[in-house]
């Protein structure tokens, strides 16, 4: 079955409760150190840009469709509609491996690294979603089937107290001082720990 259109557009995802929440997020209260840091000029002007989300929809010739998201709408949006998606119109929807080699090789000539990287990765997975609905397997099911019957997961942000509430066994904190801030950040980052993370397992980014 040979694909007929591949569609990507922005998305807001952005949370819009309709509740007061019983606990406020510190995430717009605690600073979270970021490479650029090492240089205080840049810090507030280079912040992460505003883009919101990107979707892709992948159509087949019978109707069916596959449906991936990533994040950087602005030029994800513009890779796929612009470049992969009249490529790959017409290929066949179930060769997944050899679509994304052609998606790897026609963005060679500006990297496949970065921003290209999540282009392919939300195509990727719209495709992998499109050939699951085809063939009316689960996804996990054509990649080698179940590996184990369950999975640990943890919980990221800055919010520890409400993740273990929320049953979490163990959270990542974004931490708030980096290499930009020397031994005086080192140690004010071990207080900062011992302040949150007493109670969990807690790893660092």
């Amino acid at each position: 079955m040979k694909i007929k259109e591949i569609r990507a557009f922005e998305i807001d995802l952005t949370p819009r409760p309709t509740t007061k929440p019983r606990q406020l997020s510190r995430a717009g209260q605690i600073k979270m150190s970021r490479p650029i840091h090492r240089y205080p000029e840049l810090s507030e002007k280079a912040s992460s840009p505003t883009w919101k989300r990107a979707a892709v929809i992948v159509t087949a010739e019978d109707g069916t469709t596959g449906f991936g998201v990533t994040i950087n709408s602005g030029p994800v949006v513009r890779v796929i509609n612009d470049h992969f998606a009249h490529a790959l119109a017409g290929q066949n929807c179930m060769a997944t491996e050899k679509l994304w080699d052609m998606m790897v090789r026609m963005a060679l000539p500006y990297g496949t690294s970065g921003l290209t990287s999540y282009a392919i990765s939300a195509l990727d997975v719209a495709l992998w979603d499109l050939k699951g609905k085809v063939l009316q397997r689960p996804v996990y099911e054509l990649l080698g089937g179940p590996q184990k019957e369950k999975i640990f997961c943890y919980a990221t942000g800055f919010d520890t107290e409400w993740y273990l509430e929320l049953g979490f066994k163990a959270t990542k904190i974004f931490a708030p001082y980096g290499p930009p801030d020397g031994i005086e950040g080192l140690n004010r980052m071990s207080s900062w720990w011992r302040a949150r993370g007493r109670r969990s397992a807690t790893t660092w980014s």
